[in-house]
């Protein structure tokens, strides 16, 4: 299987331990539920933009596609290398998506489980098939490739 498959599985696994973060919230406190959909809904686009929207091969080959063509409708930023404000707006981003609806989980084991095994097997494959062969030669992660 090619790294653009790898790409979309684990976009959609990342995506789907985002989701039961928020059921697990929402089953709760309908309140901090919404609250985590803001989040949601802001973090999102804030990766792409500190991120992908830097990446030198986000519309020719971008290994997980969708973030590839989703940047096209943000500002446009220079194809650089990336600065310790991209990896902060990053970092902050993943952050808050995994760290937030913790508590919740933790009151719902299966759910707690479910979350972290797709947030595991979708950094597994990013590590292992989607960043073999990438040609962001400014993404430290695909610098780590040999």
């Amino acid at each position: 299987m090619n790294a653009k498959f790898h790409g979309v599985i684990s976009l959609l696994l990342e995506g789907l331990a985002i989701v039961i973060g928020f059921i697990a919230i929402w089953q709760v406190n309908t309140l901090a539920g919404a609250f985590y959909a803001v989040l949601i809904l802001t973090a999102v686009p804030l990766t792409l933009y500190a991120y992908c929207a830097k990446c030198e091969i986000r519309f020719t080959d971008c290994r997980h596609v969708i973030p590839g063509q989703i940047t096209r409708l943000l500002p446009e930023r220079e194809d650089a290398p990336y600065t310790f404000r991209d990896y902060m707006g990053l970092t902050l981003a993943v952050v808050v998506l995994v760290a937030f609806p913790q508590p919740w989980l933790l009151d719902n084991i299966p759910l707690f489980i479910l979350f972290w095994t797709c947030l595991v097997v979708g950094l597994a494959q990013i590590l292992l098939k989607v960043r073999k062969g990438c040609g962001n030669s400014k993404c430290v992660i695909c610098t780590l490739r040999n």
